[in-house]
């Protein structure tokens, strides 16, 4: 009795599994990477949508305005309310917040979280470190290429200019999605591509072990016939058919035995 690690049977299961295994490997590594981009992708046009909806909710005529100790005033605290309402109505939005360009370089305006937030910033505090997407902002709708780290944390940000009554920019609006919130949503696409692999690899598997076990079964037949005819026994029927190269081995078989009989019946006296 063959041991079953000496089986064709397990032979062929294995070596088809490690060749699904490297062909769904590197498909994941390709799908993956190909959906985690074009999900950084989508993730930055939402990010443009949502900051060019926000953008036109936004007098820019007050944000013009709103000069630093303003924070106390009414236009302020209205602005602020409403900056703060829509980033809590999304869970999306990590940060909102709008800034204007001056002399000092570009600066907080109104932060939806002034006042709630200790880390706030408040009128004409400096962004010490603006990016080229940031300052595109005071131009036209866009969202950042990258991550990007400050004293908030690891956000991507989407940016859009906001006008004055005479369509003047007179500053942008920010919009901040945590990095965490991204990684999140792409590990769950992730995870779903792994587990229809897995179970793609399953079935696969199945099926590979149920023609494997009637291609041995067959063959075991055809080795069964033959150890009798060893020991002399012509009494032999082969059953085995298929319509495949074991079938042909079969009818072969089938033909050798019936010649042995008819050699056998030729050299009785």
């Amino acid at each position: 009795m063959v041991q079953w690690y000496h089986s064709i049977i397990t032979k062929l299961t294995v070596a088809f599994v490690i060749l699904i295994l490297v062909i769904a490997g590197l498909s994941v590594l390709y799908t993956f990477g190909a959906t985690k981009s074009a999900f950084k992708e989508t993730t930055q046009d939402e990010l443009v949508a949502l900051a060019s909806v926000i953008a036109t909710q936004i007098d820019g005529d007050i944000l013009a305005a709103l000069q630093p100790g303003d924070e106390v005033t009414p236009e302020f605290i209205t602005m602020r309310d409403q900056l703060y309402a829509m980033q809590t109505s999304s869970p999306e939005i990590l940060y909102l917040y709008t800034m204007k360009q001056t002399s000092d370089g570009i600066v907080f305006v109104v932060d939806a979280e002034y006042g709630i937030s200790e880390d706030s910033a408040g009128i004409g505090d400096v962004y010490d470190t603006p990016t080229e997407e940031m300052k595109m902002g005071f131009q036209i709708p866009v969202a950042e290429h990258e991550y990007t780290t400050d004293q908030w944390g690891t956000v991507i940000s989407g940016y859009a200019p906001v006008k004055n009554a005479a369509g003047e920019v007179t500053g942008i609006v920010g919009v901040d999605m945590s990095a965490t919130r991204v990684i999140e949503r792409q590990d769950f696409i992730g995870n779903i591509i792994y587990l229809i692999m897995l179970i793609g690899i399953g079935i696969t598997a199945v099926i590979i072990g149920v023609i494997s076990k009637t291609m041995i079964r067959d063959i075991r037949s055809l080795n069964d016939s033959a150890e009798k005819i060893s020991t002399g026994d012509m009494n032999v029927l082969v059953t085995v058919e298929r319509n495949d190269e074991i079938g042909e081995l079969a009818g072969s078989f089938s033909r050798m035995v019936s010649s042995l009989k008819i050699m056998m019946m030729d050299d009785s006296p």
